[in-house]
């Protein structure tokens, strides 16, 4: 009884999630909503409800929202996203600096932030060359997902698999199994959306160029920007040290532990530690913190499994079977439960199924393919639910439900090949 009762109030959720623009419930209401009522039918007790909820992941995204905050505030990050946009001379390359550009930055920053920060940089972009805010929206939305596979750091659920899957040096891993298709998948999500958009770029002003050097910006708070920079390297260069450490046997300590130590250090030394708490958007917290909780209401409900026994389990003795099937779940479930939940529950599925760190190539397939089911639906990620909320709190009309699924049909196709061919060929090759 309780798998119906679990999966008629995620219905309602996902009615509302939907359907925003005519209900007019912000995403991260209608999920906390989802999670209260979980615990008020007693699907899921409070107690469980609330070791549901990752703290590892709450507290590295509250460390590196608080880094690119202050970023954000120096006048830094903007800075470096406009000179990036000034060196388009053309409208295709302005789009391909918007995929490949901050889909690369989301790789080291992590793609809810670079969400937020790109938000308004693109929606000034789009009026001042006179596009569809929506044209640049979904390039920020596609480009930052597939960015953020190639690191642990890129994104919540790659940092859940670094964490819990037992592979022994997670950053070199990732890089090794993930960067080149990545980086190819973001040339081929651009041009994918060049010719889908050629109407649009076509319409862009003629003074195209001019108007693009007219972009400026400045470093308002040099002091902060010193400060905020030297904790990010140091947060980054601190990842790699953990891990090396680690695989020592020296000193065992996690990604999220070593981000909270560079965003202490930061607002110790900083003179806006107020300024930049006040600026970290909680509501993406709290959605997180809510999504985990109905996550956990449906996996404890059964009324996951209910889908699961449709699909094959994963068979770790066989690399090409197992990385399909991971990829089936990824693609499939992704769209149910977005990205982050399913890979906090699917990480115990695997293990269930005797994946250890050893079986690195289905690990990263397991990244990669859930990263990428977020460009399938508006809620297979979360960034790209960050960017609608994000969006629309400006007065400007994201992207519809719609919208983004028919671009995002072809390029997670195109995105799932390109990784499923490398993972595996590089899997086998090792």
């Amino acid at each position: 009884m309780k798998e119906y009762i679990a999966l008629a109030i995620f219905a309602i959720v996902y009615v509302l999630i939907v359907g925003r623009l005519r209900f007019k419930v912000p995403i991260w209401i209608a999920m906390s909503a989802g999670a209260v009522l979980m615990i008020l039918s007693q699907v899921i007790d409070v107690r469980s409800a609330a070791q549901s909820i990752s703290i590892d992941v709450i507290v590295f995204l509250f460390a590196m929202f608080s880094i690119v905050s202050a970023l954000d505030r120096s006048g830094l990050l903007k800075l470096v996203a406009v000179k990036m946009m000034s060196k388009a001379k053309t409208p295709d390359l302005l789009l391909m600096v918007i995929v490949v550009g901050m889909g690369l930055l989301s790789a080291f920053l992590v793609n809810d932030t670079i969400a937020l920060m790109g938000i308004p940089l693109v929606i000034y972009i789009s009026k001042h060359v006179g596009v569809r805010p929506v044209v640049f929206l979904l390039a920020l939305a596609f480009g930052i997902t597939v960015g953020s596979a190639m690191t642990p750091i890129g994104n919540p659920q790659n940092l859940l698999i670094a964490l819990q899957s037992g592979i022994p040096l997670p950053f070199t891993s990732f890089l090794e199994f993930l960067a080149v298709p990545t980086v190819a998948n973001l040339f081929l999500t651009w041009y994918i959306l060049k010719i889908y958009f050629k109407k649009d770029l076509l319409q862009i002003s003629h003074n195209y160029e001019d108007n693009t050097m007219m972009l400026s910006a400045k470093i308002e708070n040099p002091l902060l920007a010193k400060i905020s920079l030297a904790v990010l390297v140091a947060t980054i260069a601190g990842f790699f040290v953990s891990e090396i450490l680690r695989f020592l046997h020296v000193f065992d300590i996690s990604i999220s532990i070593v981000a909270l130590i560079g965003a202490g250090v930061l607002y110790a030394t900083s003179g806006q530690r107020y300024d930049i708490l006040k600026s970290v958007n909680y509501t993406v917290l709290i959605f997180f913190a809510a999504m985990f909780v109905v996550t956990s209401a449906l996996w404890s409900s059964g009324a996951i499994s209910i889908f699961m026994k449709y699909l094959p389990i994963p068979n770790p003795q066989d690399l090409i079977q197992s990385n399909a099937v991971i990829s089936a779940y990824s693609i499939t479930l992704g769209q149910i439960l977005s990205n982050v939940p399913f890979v906090t529950l699917y990480n115990h599925v695997m293990v269930a199924n005797g994946f250890t760190g050893t079986h690195v190539s289905q690990w990263m397939m397991l990244a990669a393919a859930s990263t990428i089911s977020g460009n399938l639906t508006i809620l297979g990620a979360a960034s790209s639910v960050i960017i609608i909320q994000s969006a629309e709190s400006k007065g400007v009309k994201a992207f519809t439900f719609i919208e983004f699924f028919k671009i995002g049909m072809l390029i997670t196709l195109v995105n799932l090949l390109v990784y499923y061919g490398f993972i595996v060929f590089l899997g086998m090759a090792l």
